[in-house]
C-alpha cells in the first residue's frame, strides 16, 4: 500500500485535482489552483497551500465560495444533496435527524444569518462538542460585523480543510495497491 500523500504527489494533474476537490466544499477551483504546488511534504503543508489559495482569491470569489456551502440541517441535508464529508460532519452532531423544535430553531438561525451576511453560516463542526454549543456559537456570531464574520468564516473553512486533509492525507492515510495482471494471466 502507498501512502495517500505519495499517491497525490505522483498522480496526474487531473487525478490530483480530483483528490483535492473533497477537501474544499464544492469549490474545485481551489484544488485546481493549488495542485501545481506539489509535491506536498505533509497533510499540513497541503492544507496550508489550499488555504493560501483561498486567501489570495479576491473578495468576490471567497464570498462565492461561502455561498455554495450547505446550510446546517438545511435544504441540502433534507434532500440528501450534500457532499459525503458534509453529511458525516453534520451527522456527527445529529443535524440530519433533529427534533422538530431544534430544526425550527436552526432554520430561524440559518435564515437570520443568510439575511444578515448573504451566505450560509459556516463552522468547523469537528470542533463543536454538542448541539447546545453549536446554537450558542451560532447566536454569538450573528452579532458580528460583516468584516469580523468574513474573517471568522475564513478561519472556520481553514479548520475544516486542515481536518479533511489530515484524514485523507495524514500519517495513517494509505491507498491500496491496485493489482495489475501480467500479460500471461488469464482474465476470469
Amino acid at each position: 500500500m502507498k501512502h495517500a500523500l505519495e499517491v497525490l504527489n505522483s498522480a496526474s494533474r487531473q487525478t490530483a485535482i480530483a483528490m483535492l476537490t473533497p477537501l474544499v466544499e464544492l469549490s474545485g477551483w481551489v484544488g485546481e489552483a493549488t495542485v501545481d504546488a506539489r509535491p506536498f511534504a505533509s497533510d499540513a503543508a497541503l492544507a496550508e497551500a489550499l488555504v493560501e489559495t483561498i486567501l489570495k482569491a479576491g473578495l468576490e470569489r471567497r464570498v462565492a465560495m461561502f455561498r455554495v456551502h450547505p446550510e446546517l440541517a438545511g435544504r441540502e441535508a433534507l434532500t440528501g444533496n450534500m457532499t459525503v464529508a458534509s453529511q458525516s460532519e453534520q451527522g456527527r452532531l445529529g443535524l440530519l435527524s433533529l427534533a422538530a423544535d431544534d430544526l425550527a430553531r436552526l432554520s430561524r438561525l440559518n435564515a437570520a444569518y443568510r439575511m444578515r451576511f448573504g451566505y450560509p453560516f459556516i463552522i468547523a463542526l469537528h470542533r463543536i462538542e454538542d448541539l447546545q454549543s453549536l446554537f450558542a456559537t451560532f447566536e454569538q456570531r450573528l452579532g458580528a460585523t460583516a468584516v469580523e464574520e468574513h474573517t471568522t468564516t475564513l478561519a472556520e473553512i481553514a479548520s475544516v480543510i486542515c481536518a479533511r486533509a489530515a484524514k485523507a492525507f495524514g500519517p495513517d492515510a494509505v491507498f491500496p495497491e491496485i493489482p495489475t495482471l501480467s500479460p500471461t494471466e488469464p482474465l476470469e
